[in-house]
């Protein structure tokens, strides 16, 4: 039984579509990953300002945004059954709240590269687990990239890869740290579906 569900955002419960092959050829970090290069960047000044670049790409992706199918209503499923669920993303907490605010979200926990070391790092993960003082046995981490499942294993919970064309070719490189694999939200649902009744109660 699962008490809390931490979703990956980018490529997960929404389509951002940053254009990361742009930000690296602006920063100038060839094909390295964006905020790691930005991360162990030593010079504070240049580091800062690297990182309001990565910004200002993420929240005009933000903007224009769509939400994954099936996002909603798995989210609705979730909170009938006051089972708790939120966001662990790589991404600006800013633009956490622009799509919040963009689609009508509402999450009981967003943790973003501001309050955490980012994913793959299990540091996220564990603080959800501490605040809502759930064993990670009772926990499960949705994803669509092998950091947000590297992430979940490092913290002892169960991992759900998310397949769709975008990193389908990546697959069989990332099932080895998956628990579950679902090529859509609502194949997700359904499982979580055929797991709890109607009032949240695992189904005998």
């Amino acid at each position: 039984m699962f008490k809390l569900i931490a979703f990956d955002l980018d490529g997960t419960l929404v389509e951002f579509n940053i254009p990361f092959e742009e930000i690296r050829a602006v920063l100038g970090i060839g094909d390295r990953f964006v905020l790691e290069s930005i991360l162990s960047e030593k010079d504070e000044f240049k580091r800062r300002k690297m990182l309001e670049i990565l910004e200002s790409y993420e929240l005009r992706s933000a903007e224009n945004a769509r939400l994954a199918f099936y996002a909603e209503e798995l989210l609705q499923f979730l909170r009938e059954r006051k089972i708790i669920y939120g966001v662990v993303t790589r991404n600006s907490r800013k633009s956490v709240e622009i799509i919040s605010k963009k689609f009508g979200l509402e999450f009981d926990f967003v943790v973003s590269r501001e309050d955490a070391n980012p994913k793959p790092s299990p540091e996220p993960i564990r603080m959800i687990l501490k605040k809502f003082n759930v064993e990670p046995s009772s926990a499960l981490v949705v994803g669509d990239y092998l950091f947000d499942l590297m992430s979940g294993k490092g913290a002892g919970v169960k991992t759900a890869l998310i397949v769709h064309e975008r990193n389908r070719e990546m697959i069989e490189s990332f099932k080895i740290h998956a628990d579950y694999v679902f090529n859509s939200l609502k194949e997700l649902g359904e499982f979580l579906e055929g797991v709890y009744d109607s009032k949240g109660s695992p189904k005998v």
